[in-house]
């Protein structure tokens, strides 16, 4: 009967460390899950200003071409005169 009781005891104690265990499995996992949602949230808004700077950049591009192109126009123009 002794050795029953400590079997018993035993697993008890057992069972006891493994829901212990999986409550620590579940901590580490939702912040795991916390992180990757920030992440992915970090990652879109990247992407976003990322393309906004590029869009930028293109539009400055285009507007320096355009303002270029104006000033050989009136230099020709001048000196064409």
């Amino acid at each position: 009967m002794k050795n029953l009781e400590k079997l018993l005891e035993q697993v008890i104690n057992n069972q006891n460390d493994m829901k212990k265990d999986i409550f620590d499995i579940k901590s580490k996992l939702n912040s795991v899950v916390d992180q990757t949602a920030d992440l992915t949230e970090f990652k879109t808004q990247t992407n976003k200003n990322f393309n906004d700077i590029k869009d930028t950049l293109k539009f400055l591009l285009h507007k320096e071409i355009e303002t270029e192109k104006e000033i050989f126009k009136l230099k020709h123009v001048n000196e064409n005169r």
